[in-house]
């Protein structure tokens, strides 16, 4: 049977614990999603979702279903369950999980800006893919995770910084993760640093 077309996004987060900055968190998150069927010219995006503000221990923050017919542009005060796979926005199969790359961040927004973030990661991201082309695909991802992490270390925004919560995961996925016709299926990571830790969930759903 061949692979059915998926989206893969952010479904929820649940703060465990409160990072070290003074007041309640305000978290938003990074997906980045490389497609490496084609080695040489991979695909790749990143999606924000978030800031949540006004996060504390014990909280659940949930990204809201996109509606038919509805534009989220025109909602921009909710947080949307964009697709971040595949690349292009729209659902695509996965006929090897090994080809598909799935990469979390998480931030702690203080007076920086979470779409400069995006755009200096996307950046890093397009940068790590050209400088690893020939590598075997654990070093492209090790490369992606460092080049990552240091584009979300530059400020973009003054004068608290946001800082990084933990270091950058990835997902892994496999043909049981991605077998969704009976239905969606979830997967829960851990990200811990900044003093904090949080619960990432994600949803796989059958495009």
């Amino acid at each position: 049977m061949s692979a059915l077309p998926v989206t893969i996004a952010l479904k929820k987060i649940k703060c465990r614990i409160e990072t070290d900055e003074v007041g309640s968190d305000e978290p938003y998150v990074l997906i980045t999603a490389v497609d490496l069927t084609n080695p040489i010219l991979p695909n790749a995006e990143v999606t924000l979702y978030g800031p949540w503000g006004g996060v504390d221990a014990g909280d659940t923050c949930t990204t809201h279903p996109l509606q038919p017919g509805l534009n989220p542009n025109d909602f921009p005060f909710f947080v949307w369950r964009r697709n971040a796979w595949g690349p292009s926005g729209s659902a695509k199969a996965i006929a090897n999980p090994a080809n598909a790359v799935i990469l979390v961040s998480m931030m702690e927004h203080d007076d920086g800006k979470a779409s400069a973030a995006r755009e200096l990661v996307k950046a890093a991201v397009v940068g790590a893919l050209a400088a690893s082309a020939g590598m075997t695909r654990a070093q492209r991802v090790s490369k992606l995770k460092t080049d990552i992490n240091g584009a979300l270390a530059i400020p973009t925004g003054a004068p608290n910084f946001d800082d990084r919560v933990g270091s950058t995961v990835e997902v892994a996925l496999s043909a049981n993760l991605l077998s969704v016709a009976a239905g969606p299926k979830t997967k829960t990571i851990t990200i811990v640093g900044d003093g904090g830790k949080y619960d990432v969930t994600l949803v796989v759903t059958k495009g």
